[in-house]
């Protein structure tokens, strides 16, 4: 009877300080708890004493929760527990709580299906007991937010895996990576599917597809696709789509996809070369990476026809790069050059430059024709035909050498102007006669070609014309007409010819047998019926440079 006065009485005293106790408002570090509905979550709040009050005995009352109108609601249910795991039903908590000292305390909170997804306040009651016997009633809210999307993406990245660094340019040939950190709400793993690909005007490249499941807590998921090679340049959009229950996250960034090789210039050792010499390209090549690539150089002529081409293997270094490829000598003309840089069959790029191949000039033929003949020297004049095949005109020098028995007659040169086209060259000297040799020579931007022959200077009964050919240095010429000025010849040939014929003819008919001949009666001499008739002589009329004497 005296236990159960004595536990009354205790109510009493308890109820009285709690009529004339204060209400205190405690935080945590915690800003807000967030549940998937029909799931729970487990974890451990930091309240910290933030009164001027230190309590000597802390007791768990009860727990409510409200939504965001103050409305209590139901379905959503709270455990705590001592660090050792132990539950704790209402009763002493904590001991000796001073002012700015924090406690720790572990909890379970449970959400029912049926909780709409919503913000929601849990309050959480103690009973705080002072030295002097009073009492505080203290209230620890604690944010939630019921979800039904089980899933947060915390972070998204990319970067290039070759280099390890994250840009908005990426290199034919590397990967593009997607890291993402995943936290599962839920107790229990989660199911994720998606996909991974670069979009460009509507169209899908590389589509890669994602599955994966999510434990519960933090997940960090790994994704990557290869750029191939062949991608054309440009500007893609990479994609990045997660689909789980209730939710689909979506990433997208822009990137730009090339090489990182160009073809800066084309550029020529000369732009104007002989037709026996070669040429060099030289090509700059800016390169942002470490690579082989194949260098072609094309040479292409009149309709554009490829006359010459050679492929050669360079390995890139990062920054400005220098090649050069030999030309070998080609045919006279202008001539079209095309460097291409390629990967495999990738051509990644080209450019262009041109030269013109100049041909020497040429003599084709060489003719004289004797003008004069005196006792003891004549006059010839020659005429040199040298053809200019380039399409523009060509200086160079003519010279030529006569020499006897006894050296060098008479040696001489000029500077002459070639147009395009054949070209004709005359002058006039005086030899001795006899047989004479002779040298003409053309010299031209450095190539010298040269023309041998002998001419036979004497006293005839006619004036003959000789002439003659060449095509090369070291063949003697052939005698033939070079000019009008030895057109009597051609008389004197067909004069001499018909008078062979003629006698020819006239031997044919007298060598003929006598026996085939017809016998024919002689014709009687008409006679005049005068007679004899003889010519009267002229008178001769004697002149006189004096008068005769008497």
């Amino acid at each position: 009877m005296k236990r159960i006065i004595s536990t009354i009485t205790l109510i009493l005293l308890m109820l009285s300080s709690l009529v004339s106790s204060q209400y205190l408002f405690l935080s945590t570090r915690e800003d807000r708890v967030t549940i998937v509905s029909g799931d729970y979550k487990e974890g451990i709040l930091t309240i910290m004493n933030n009164g001027d009050k230190e309590f000597q005995v802390v007791s768990y009352r009860r727990y409510y929760v409200v939504d965001e109108n103050n409305r209590e609601v139901s379905g959503i249910s709270l455990e705590l527990y001592k660090p050792t795991g132990e539950l704790i039903s209402p009763g002493v908590i904590y001991t000796y709580w001073k002012p700015n000292e924090t406690r720790t305390l572990r909890y379970k909170i449970y959400v029912n299906e049926s909780v709409e997804v919503g913000r929601y306040t849990l309050f959480i009651v103690f009973w705080g007991f002072l030295g002097s016997g009073e009492t505080d009633i203290i209230t620890v809210p604690i944010s939630l937010e019921i979800t039904d999307i089980p899933l947060v993406v915390k972070e998204t990245t990319v970067q290039i895996k070759e280099r390890g660094i994250s840009t908005f340019h990426v290199f034919n040939g590397e990967t593009l990576e997607v890291h993402s950190t995943i936290y599962n709400l839920k107790n229990s793993p989660v199911y994720v599917s998606g996909s991974l690909y670069l979009e460009q005007n509507g169209k899908h490249y590389l589509k890669k597809d994602i599955a994966v499941t999510l434990t519960p807590g933090e997940n960090l998921v790994q994704v990557g696709i290869s750029i191939p090679y062949e991608l054309p340049s440009g500007e893609y959009k990479l994609v990045y789509v997660l689909t789980y229950p209730k939710g689909t996250y979506l990433f997208s960034k822009n990137f730009y996809v090339y090489f990182g090789v160009d073809l800066v210039d084309i550029s020529l050792e000369r732009t104007q070369i002989m037709e026996d010499e070669s040429n060099t390209a030289y090509f700059t090549i800016l390169s942002e990476r470490i690579i082989p690539v194949n260098l072609t150089l094309e040479v292409y002529g009149a309709n554009n026809e490829r006359i010459y081409n050679q492929t050669e293997e360079i390995i890139l270094t990062k920054g400005s790069n220098i090649a050069k490829i030999q030309i070998p000598p080609l045919p006279p003309g202008s001539r079209k050059i095309i460097g291409k840089i390629s990967f495999g069959h990738i051509e990644l790029d080209q450019g262009s430059s041109s030269y013109e191949v100049l041909a020497y000039p040429r003599i084709e033929n060489v003719s004289y024709q004797k003008l004069s003949l005196a006792p003891n020297k004549g006059q010839v004049k020659f005429l040199v035909k040298i053809s200019n095949r380039n399409p523009r005109e060509i200086k160079g020098t003519l010279s030529y050498s006569f020499f006897g028995i006894n050296g060098t007659i008479l040696k001489s040169s000029k500077d002459i102007t070639l147009s395009p086209g054949n070209n004709e060259v005359e002058f006039i000297t005086e030899l001795p006669l006899g047989e004479i040799g002779y040298e003409i020579s053309l010299e031209s931007n450095g190539k010298e070609q040269k023309v041998q022959g002998t001419l036979k200077l004497e006293l005839p009964s006619s004036t003959i014309t000789s002439s003659t050919q060449s095509s090369s240095s070291s063949t003697p010429l052939s005698t033939s007409p070079a000019s009008p000025e030895g057109t009597p010849l051609k008389y004197y040939v067909v004069v001499i010819v018909l008078l062979v014929l003629f006698f020819l003819l006239l031997f044919g008919y007298y060598s003929k047998p006598k026996s085939s001949r017809k016998r024919e009666r002689p014709r009687p001499r008409r006679r005049s019926p005068l007679g004899k008739f003889k010519k009267p002589k002229k008178p001769e009329i004697r002149e006189y440079n004096e008068l005769p004497k008497k």
